[in-house]
């Protein structure tokens, strides 16, 4: 997910990662986990989040993340902090904007 590697890796610094890849997200096709599992996931996600963007100052906003190193993404380097943020909430538009389209289709077929 986008708040694991960027608000998790990249502004809080390295927190994300591990939580990718142990008890994170399903990386296997095959994996099919339930709503719950799914939301509870989410709303961990997005706590970091909230909590990165609860503490920004206007200086904060202006820092650039340490590099963290290990596989996954973000590359290791530095990143500015607008930047990371920019990135989760165009990612979180593009969702939304997503759900809607199928929740249409679905509507729209009696489903």
């Amino acid at each position: 997910m986008v708040a694991d590697t960027y608000a998790g890796s990249s502004v809080v610094g390295g927190v994300g990662r591990d939580a990718r890849h142990a008890g994170g997200a399903p990386r296997h096709t095959d994996a099919r986990p339930s709503l719950d599992a799914v939301l509870e996931l989410r709303r961990d996600r997005m706590s970091t989040v909230r909590q990165v963007i609860e503490a920004l100052t206007d200086e904060s906003l202006g820092h650039r993340t340490e590099p963290v190193e290990g596989p996954g993404w973000p590359e290791p380097r530095s990143y500015p902090v607008r930047e990371c943020l920019l990135v989760i909430l165009n990612e979180e538009w593009e969702h939304r904007l997503y759900a809607e389209r199928d929740l249409d289709a679905l509507e729209a077929h009696g489903a």
